[in-house]
Formats: C-alpha cells, structure tokens, sequence
C-alpha cells in the first residue's frame, strides 16, 4: 500500500534510501531500529488510550479500564533484530495492537517511510501520514509529539553529557548545510573530535552556528570546557583557520599549540592560480613538500625549491602558500608516526562527510530541529562512542 500522504511516496523513500544505502548501511541501522522502536511504543500508547478511552494519569467518567503496566516482545526489521519494545496491557480488556497484525506485511515499506521521517527530520503532518497509510487509522498528533519530543530529549541531553575521556588531541571544524528558516542561507554546523592516548577518535560536540565567527566558535569551544574538556592534557588543536577560528582558540584555549590544516592551505593557495589547468600539478607538489619533509627545515627548503619553479608564473598563489606557512609546521612537534593524522582536519572531515552524504539528497532541511535531530541521529549512527 503506498504512503499517500503528500512527498512521501513509495518510489520517492526508495530514491531515499539508496542514496544512502552501500558501504554505510551498517552505521545507520541502529539508530533506524531505535526509531522504528519509538514509533511502534508510542502507536500502541495511542491504541490503548483509544480502548479505555482515557488519557495517562487523567480522571474522567468514560473510563473503561485501567492501565497495567507493560510485556516485551521483539520484532525482526529489515534493519535488524529489536528487542525489548515495551506493550501495554489493560486491567481487565483484552487489548491487541493493530501495529504487529500489519507490520509482517508491509514491514519493508513502513521501515523505509520511519527511516525517511526520522532521519530527514521530516513533519508531523508526514509522520502522521505514514502511520495513516499502514493501520488504516493513523496516529494522533499526541503521539507523533511524544515521537519528536523524545528526539529532542535525546538531543538536550547530548549536549549536556560530560565529557570524561583525556584528550591529547582536538580536531575542529565546520559543515554548512542549508536550512530553508534561516532565511534560506546555509549555515554552519560546528563539530570537535578528539583523540586519546590509546588513539581513539569520539565525536564530543556539535553545534549549529549563524557563522564561523569568532565568538560562535568561543561559545561553541567554551561549552567543551565546561562540559569537561580539560587543557592540562591537550597538546594540538588542529582546524582550517576558517572565520575567527584562531581568535577563538586564543581566548578559550590560548596555551595549548595550534596546527593549521596543511591541506586547507594548499587548497586556498591553488584557488589564487591565474592557469586553472594548472591545478592538479600545483597540488600535487605542494602536498609533497609535507609528505616528503623529514622535519622543518627540510619543509622550508622544499618551500623554497617550489617557490622558484612557481612564482614566475603564479606568484599570487605561492605568496598565499607562503604566508603563515609555520603555522601549518606544528605537527613536526610531534612523533613521526603521527605526522599524517596531525597535518590536517581528515580525521574529522571523515565523519562530516558521512554526515554530508546522507543529507545531500534532502537538499535543505526545514528549520533548526530539524537540523540538530538528523546531525544527532547521524553523529550516533556514525560514532558509537557519542553518549546517548
């Protein structure tokens, strides 16, 4: 039975789907089964609502029964095995939800439509659409708040959460994606990952921002110390020098050093080239003065060797290169080994552009809620060290 509810067709949560479907299939799946979970507790909250005919924790004369705590049952999804949804039961009627009758029928497509509504941050109204299109009689906007707030509560609470590893290492950065409330601009969702002693990498943060300016990423690096983010073992923080970046760090974190992404750097001088067919070489040798440098002086002189071959014809892009080029030196400070995790943001970027390429199809995303529910879902589904 297709969803008919409007912008959510079969064929269209299909398109969705593979989209994200592939090598990052496995990532998603968790937190799809815990929205799957969420919406089935919460349907059944409503159905026997309808059979006693009244409200949690309400007084009315048109009361039928009483509530009688809950049994657990598990489900198989396409997404996986879920255990321990919580069923309600009745005192003294015999309550059966419609939800599981259905649900071996048409579990593909309704998995598909939840993991469309959850994931995308979609509305209520489609929510409500999709439980219609499956029992036959819906959802009541009650229960699709509870869904959503649930969420949110979940995202409340990440913010809050503690952070109590010791972090040697700190990538920031950020990730503009569009969000239609916002006065249909892009806006930047700000992320910090650090790296322990033992070399694990966890998601601490996440924040949407107006800009990546220096008091957004003050009150952004402020949170992380307040939540627990300690400096006495903090040795590199590595970023892209974007906006008021380093004015930030100076004012949160102003003893600890600072490595300047090598590959930014590179990136901006080649966008100074007067011959774009030029590009793929340009960076090709610019990168190789830091993959082939044994240590500083080595770096300079390699700078120097490629100056002479390129500022002839490209000086403004080599004066760019030039500029501030020690800053992006910093990781020689530091143990061979570590040099390529050190040199640049990848580390970070991997996860945002796990996070870019299931978003990418939605092309914007309706208002900041939505944003923060889908980063979250995604953060989780991505990192399993981020607290829930």
């Amino acid at each position: 039975m297709p969803v008919r509810d409007r912008g959510l067709s079969t064929p269209m949560i299909r398109k969705l789907w593979s989209e994200v479907k592939g090598p990052a299939e496995d990532e998603i799946c968790l937190a799809a089964r815990k929205k799957i979970k969420d919406t089935l507790e919460n349907g059944m909250l409503d159905e026997l609502e309808e059979l006693v005919r009244c409200g949690s924790h309400e007084r009315t004369q048109d009361r039928l029964d009483y509530r009688n705590g809950f049994y657990t049952r598990g489900l198989l999804t396409t997404f996986g095995h879920i255990s321990g949804i919580r069923v309600p039961r009745a005192r003294n009627l015999t309550f059966r939800t419609r939800f599981f009758g259905w649900y071996q029928r048409r579990r593909e497509s309704f998995d598909m439509a939840v993991l469309q509504c959850f994931v995308t941050g979609t509305s209520m109204r489609k929510v409500r659409g999709v439980a219609r299109a499956f029992s036959g009689s819906g959802i009541s906007a009650s229960a699709v708040s509870r869904i959503l707030k649930g969420v949110d509560q979940e995202v409340a609470a990440y913010r809050k959460s503690p952070i109590t590893g010791s972090y040697q290492y700190l990538f920031i950065d950020g990730l503009w994606m569009s969000v239609r409330k916002r006065y249909d601009r892009k806006s930047p969702v700000l992320f910090a990952m650090g790296i322990d002693q033992a070399g694990r990498k966890t998601l601490l943060g996440f924040k949407l921002a107006f800009a990546e300016s220096q008091m957004e990423w003050a009150a952004f690096l402020e949170d992380l110390r307040k939540r627990g983010m300690r400096d006495d073992n903090l040795e590199l923080i590595v970023h892209d020098g974007a906006g008021g970046i380093a004015a930030a760090l100076g004012q949160v974190f102003p003893y600890t050093a600072t490595q300047l992404c090598t590959e930014h750097k590179i990136r901006a001088a080649a966008a100074h080239l007067r011959n774009k067919s030029k590009r793929d070489v340009f960076l090709a040798e610019a990168r190789a003065i830091y993959r082939e440098a044994q240590d500083v002086p080595d770096a300079r002189q390699r700078l120097d060797r490629f100056s002479e071959r390129w500022f002839p014809d490209e000086p403004k892009a080599v004066r760019s290169l030039k500029r501030n080029f020690g800053r992006t030196l910093v990781y020689m400070q530091f143990q061979k080994h570590l040099w390529k995790t050190l040199r640049t943001t990848n580390p970070i970027e991997r996860y945002q552009e796990g996070i870019r390429r299931r978003t990418n199809p939605m092309r914007s995303l309706a208002d900041d809620r939505s944003c923060e529910r889908i980063v979250y879902v995604l953060t989780t589904a991505l990192d399993p060290d981020v607290p829930r």
